[in-house]
């Protein structure tokens, strides 16, 4: 059997921060906060670097970076904010674009963007177990 490994979450909601299962971290929707878990508002670009930025302390912790992102969903409030949101995300991503999807969504807090990303720790990673 494949171990289940449940990390909890910093903030006070009903969620764990991440789940690993296998080969595979799944982060929890990550939405534009600051180190200090406060709201950052702002034109798309500054949330979504924020976003990127959780995202990337996340990964962090678990000794990964963005290039371990294999796939990702992507909320934003307006998809008129694409071409914007894209100009950030492909500048984090580079050349280790994951797979993607996109939706339009009321979002919580009303903020502009949200992102909920998948990882590949593998069996030559070095990850903590809770």
């Amino acid at each position: 059997m494949t171990d289940l490994i449940r990390y909890p979450s910093p903030l006070p909601a009903p969620l764990s921060k991440a789940v690993r299962v296998g080969d595979l971290l799944f982060l929890s929707g990550q939405t534009p906060r600051g180190a200090d878990q406060k709201p950052v508002g702002g034109a798309i670009e500054e949330q979504t670097e924020a976003v990127i930025a959780a995202i990337q302390a996340t990964l962090t912790e678990f000794g990964l970076d963005l290039s371990a992102i294999v796939r990702c969903t992507v909320w934003l409030s307006d998809l008129g904010l694409m071409a914007r949101f894209n100009a950030v995300y492909a500048a984090a991503f580079g050349a280790h674009l994951p797979a993607r999807s996109t939706v339009e969504a009321k979002l919580v807090g009303g903020v502009a963007v949200e992102i909920e990303a998948t990882a590949f720790v593998g069996t030559s990673r070095s990850v903590p177990l809770g």
